[in-house]
């Protein structure tokens, strides 16, 4: 007879996912843990919350120590892997990264989080409830989404237009549980007015825009507070008004069924009929640890969650397949604004939203999100410019209330070009990876953004560049375990859990066996709740007692 499991539920992970998951277990009442390693940026804030960023540009003499770091070098050489939103305050959240968990690759080059609250520590809040096709495309069954949706949506607390042409696209979210929207700042303004000129001609070519759905207040609420529009939202987390997975988690260790395990290094899991033993590496110590539960709940990130199944398979030889949205970053100039003073009064965050629908290639759609970029800072644009930094840097502050950022995000999907295996080293495993796209492929993304970038010139939004990072700097990853009705190896079921390990369940993106361009925050969170409520109804079967 096997010893009693110390925890009904164990989860690895706090990000979206696991702090979601966590949610929905802890409020059954059964014995809850969560194993992660933790790191957390404990540093008081070090800017007054109540200044906006021109003021402080103007007037802090130590705006260097939050702007630029202690480490500068070591900063933008972060952010030339993430982008300049991963900025000093955030950087703990890829903390000893490539020691924790080791990988090569040539063509992809992700991040993944040791930090509380996994990557959405630099998530930037955009909110997308999916459509029913896409949803049934990735592997979720759409019909229970809606419930799970409106709860995620609670607990972080959205705020956004309910009635602009992208309201048809979040059909699956309960418009009840968004607040108003904050004001667009004047930049932005701007770009909507002109595609609402030709609203009607836009959306019968398929092109929809309108102001971003953001995870972030704009009423403040408990503890947290409505975004102060100080435009210093991504140098700290003021009043805590943009959602961060660390504050679910604060939350649930206050309950008495709650158990949160830091500081360990999730390795490899040992299945069973009756529980789940999940081995780590107690990273203060360095010793070997177990803990035990009836279900094991994996919500490591993809890359980590299929890196643990390999693991605890004890697997050198298998390809597992990867999906990471492909993005690229376009730098543009808004004619309606050249020479036209900007309000001071703003957030940080993605202001519009473009979804295009991709021509003749069935239902997909390309996304874009449109920025300001003043508060991200103008000097690290200059490696960018063709032009010596003193007159780049000249150039860049005539442009400064014109300057505009747009992300465009394509779909992916799996391909024998993009895939991730373990290798065994002496020294430890490491994970090896592809992301090799087809000439088809790429022929396909050029067209799209090329009717993109058309689309943005007709606003008078000019692109004067488009830079292409290295595949996985989107920060989007999925499809490690997909999703199969077929009981294959590293598969998962429909209602979540691993085939071949019993009492395994993948709660997080590892399961999406398709990877849309919206944003896929928010459908991990919903999908975690409901996969950690099928755990716990199996559960309650096994225990005889009704769910």
């Amino acid at each position: 007879m096997s010893a009693p499991s110390e925890f009904d539920l164990l989860i690895v992970g706090s990000g979206p996912s696991g702090s979601h998951a966590a949610m929905e277990a802890v409020a059954s009442g059964r014995k809850v843990a969560l194993v992660e390693i933790g790191y957390s940026d404990d540093q008081p804030q070090k800017f007054d919350p109540s200044k906006t960023f021109s003021e402080i540009r103007r007037t802090d003499p130590n705006q260097h120590t939050y702007f630029l770091g202690e480490n500068p070098v070591m900063v933008l050489r972060n952010q030339g892997r993430a982008g300049p939103h991963l900025t000093p305050g955030r950087q703990y959240m890829i903390r000893n990264m490539d020691q924790l968990f080791p990988l090569e690759s040539d063509s992809f080059l992700p991040l993944q989080s040791s930090g509380l609250g996994g990557l959405g520590v630099s998530w930037g809040a955009n909110c997308f409830a999916l459509e029913d096709y896409e949803l049934e495309r990735i592997g979720i069954p759409a019909a229970v989404m809606p419930g799970y949706y409106t709860a995620a949506a609670g607990e972080v607390g959205i705020s956004g237009r309910t009635d602009d042409a992208l309201t048809p696209l979040i059909a699956n979210l309960d418009h009840g549980v968004i607040q108003h929207p904050l004001p667009l700042d004047s930049n932005a303004e701007t770009i909507l007015r002109r595609y609402q000129t030709r609203q009607e001609r836009y959306q019968a070519s398929g092109i929809y825009l309108g102001q971003s759905l953001l995870a972030m207040l704009s009423q403040s609420r408990g503890d947290r507070q409505a975004n102060p529009q100080t435009d210093m939202d991504f140098w700290g987390d003021s009043g805590r008004s943009v959602y961060r997975p660390r504050y679910t988690i604060e939350k649930l260790k206050a309950s008495p069924n709650f158990t949160h395990l830091t500081g360990r290094l999730a390795q490899r899991f040992r299945p069973g009929r009756d529980c789940v033993t999940l081995e780590c590496r107690n990273l203060e110590t360095g010793a070997g640890e177990s803990v035990s539960a009836r279900k094991l709940l994996l919500a490591a990130g993809a890359i980590n969650s299929g890196r643990l199944a390999l693991a605890s398979f004890r697997d050198y030889q298998s390809r597992l397949p990867i999906l990471c949205n492909p993005n690229h970053w376009v730098a543009a100039v808004n004619l309606s604004m050249l020479g036209k003073p900007a309000r001071d009064r703003r957030h940080s965050l993605s202001q519009l939203t473009v979804l295009m629908r991709a021509e003749c290639d069935g239902p997909d759609y390309v996304l874009a999100q449109i920025y300001s970029y003043r508060s991200l800072l103008l000097f690290r644009l200059l490696k960018d410019i063709p032009l010596p930094p003193r007159y780049g840097l000249l150039f860049l502050r005539l442009l400064a209330t014109a300057f505009t950022c747009v992300n465009i995000h394509f779909p992916d999907r799996p391909s024998s070009g993009r895939w991730i295996q373990l290798e065994a080293r002496e020294s430890g495993d490491v994970l090896r990876a592809s992301a090799s796209y087809s000439a088809a492929e790429t022929a396909w993304i050029g067209r799209h953004e090329g009717r993109m970038l058309r689309f943005l010139a007709g606003l008078r939004c000019i692109p004067m560049g488009v830079n292409k990072p290295l595949h996985g700097a989107s920060i989007h990853y999925a499809g490690t375990l997909p999703y199969s009705a077929e009981e294959r190896p590293y598969t998962t079921a429909p209602n979540g859990m691993l085939h071949g390990a019993p009492n395994v369940y993948v709660a997080d993106g590892a399961s999406w066996r398709f990877m849309p361009a919206k944003g896929l925050t928010l459908t991990l969170m919903a999908n975690a709740r409901r996969v950690a409520a099928q755990a716990l109804r199996d559960l309650a079967a096994e225990d005889g007692s009704p769910s």
